[in-house]
């Protein structure tokens, strides 16, 4: 068994390659409706071996580890709010047009955690925008569930995505969302339900990043919403554990 967890579409791929590679598997996983469009339209082949399960999340656990560490020093409540990504330093999550998007935003701090290959074009993109106080990395953190709990706003500014993680993983949480409107992004955030897609072009982004900001009926009823939901996604268990047994 194998999962997919990223759009083919916006990949460039040895398909004879990488049809030898998933033909060894009895099933491929899912993780949304249109990473399974995107993949068979490389691999139409494959089709009777794909099944459906999103992202399944440990909803006590992430709430329990939330709890475990006062991360105040590192985001303090400074009177500025707070953003939080989370994500590889790399191509896919767009982190480096935080700055020039933060840039356009007035009394906002963007907290990013992860790693990766982009970091030093992160950096570069911060001072350029002079945006050094108010664009931080926080590096690799092996909990960054207290960073969740702590911000006030959670943004997945990505270019693409299969299926993030770490917006269900806010949701859990209980925190307002904010995403990109990459190709996925409608299998994640039900638009101004249980959170707002919002275009990646930087200044559009920017004023929709704002005037989610200022809308705090539409935030209460977001919030609303989600008190009222399940993002653990717990029935895929079964389904998983069906698949092994069959």
């Amino acid at each position: 068994m194998a999962w997919i967890h990223t759009d083919y579409s916006y990949i460039d791929i040895d398909v004879a390659s990488e049809l030898d590679m998933w033909s060894r598997y009895d099933t491929i996983v899912s993780i949304s409706e249109k990473v399974t469009e995107a993949f068979l339209k490389k691999f139409p082949s494959l089709e009777d071996r794909i099944v459906l399960i999103p992202n399944i999340h440990p909803a006590d656990f992430i709430k329990k580890q939330a709890d475990e560490t006062d991360v105040s020093d590192e985001m303090p409540d400074d009177g500025y709010v707070k953003f939080l990504s989370v994500g590889r330093y790399s191509h896919p999550k767009n982190f480096d047009n935080v700055p020039d998007i933060c840039s356009r935003l007035d009394n906002v701090k963007w907290y990013i955690i992860g790693y990766g290959p982009d970091e030093e074009l992160i950096k570069k993109k911060i001072a350029e925008a002079g945006m050094e106080d108010r664009v931080i990395l926080l590096g690799k953190k092996v909990n960054p569930y207290p960073y969740f709990k702590a911000c006030d706003f959670y943004i997945q500014p990505s270019r693409y995505e299969g299926n993030a993680v770490t917006v269900n993983e806010a949701l859990i949480l209980g925190k307002k969302v904010a995403i990109t409107n990459y190709a996925t992004a409608s299998s994640q955030i039900d638009d101004r339900v249980n959170g707002v897609i919002v275009t990646l072009e930087n200044e559009k982004c920017a004023a929709a990043l704002a005037e989610f900001i200022a809308d705090t009926q539409l935030q209460n009823q977001i919030l609303e919403n989600i008190n009222n939901s399940d993002f653990s996604n717990a029935d895929g268990f079964k389904k998983l554990i069906d698949i092994l047994e069959s």
